[in-house]
């Protein structure tokens, strides 16, 4: 099965979660149905589509600056978990989930763990 996403150019960390998951097709959602189908007749043949704009939305936003870890203890965050059931789940000590919470507040210049949330969301990290 071949895979063809629609995706708008904002967030560009969206369209570069996309582009790295090896989808065939990459197409703006607002693009018209001709081109929608010259998409999925591509990526049915094997061969890759990307819209131009979402292209240059993703290499314009610059790479993800989180690390996988601190994407998963963000998440389970996100997910409403508190810090000791992140440091069981994850087999961590609190203070080491403290810090990676700390490390994305810092990389996202928020103010709470709720902001930082708000900010890796709209920007399509989580």
């Amino acid at each position: 099965t071949q895979i063809v996403v629609l995706a708008a150019a904002k967030p560009a960390g969206v369209v570069q979660r996309a582009l790295t998951a090896e989808v065939l097709g990459l197409v703006d959602k607002n693009a018209s149905a001709e081109r929608l189908m010259s998409a999925i007749r591509g990526a049915a043949r094997g061969s890759q589509v990307v819209d131009v704009n979402l292209a240059v939305a993703a290499l314009s936003a610059g790479p993800n600056p989180f690390t996988p870890r601190e994407l998963q203890v963000l998440r389970l965050a996100a997910d409403g978990a508190s810090g000791p059931e992140i440091a069981s789940r994850l087999s961590l000590s609190k203070g080491t989930v403290r810090n990676y919470l700390s490390k994305v507040m810092n990389k996202t210049c928020a103010r709470t763990r709720i902001d930082a949330i708000r900010i890796v969301r709209e920007a399509g990290w989580l």
